[in-house]
């Protein structure tokens, strides 16, 4: 729940483009707008102006890919929901490093099994 509450008054095209940019990402727009946000504050002053700045870097992974960015179809959250659910359900989760070991292994049995 947040503490404050702050009013924007946003174009109709920046509403349609926040809509369109939350949509992409698998959130509602408010989220988006707060995420952007903290990452826009967390990243500090432009040295150069003084003023406040959000690189399109700072708000989504360059991918060298043929697929518009962001995508235009969102994401498929059905899995991390699942997860999400069963963690809220019973508390139990896998650790990072557990994770990070069991997917390098998984990655070098790949690589063996096409040598």
């Amino acid at each position: 729940m947040a503490d404050h509450v702050l009013t924007l008054p946003l174009t109709e095209e920046a509403l349609e483009r926040l809509k369109a940019a939350a949509r992409a990402a698998g959130m509602e727009p408010e989220a988006y707008a707060v995420a952007v946000l903290d990452r826009a504050l967390a990243s500090g002053r432009d040295a150069a102006s003084g003023d406040f700045e959000v690189r399109e870097t700072d708000a989504a992974f360059i991918v060298d890919s043929p697929e518009p960015w962001p995508p235009t179809t969102p994401y498929d959250t059905t899995e991390a929901r699942r997860r999400l659910a069963e963690y809220d359900r019973t508390g139990k989760f896998v650790d990072f490093e557990d994770w990070a070991a069991d997917f390098e292994a998984e990655i070098e049995a790949m690589l063996k099994a096409k040598a």
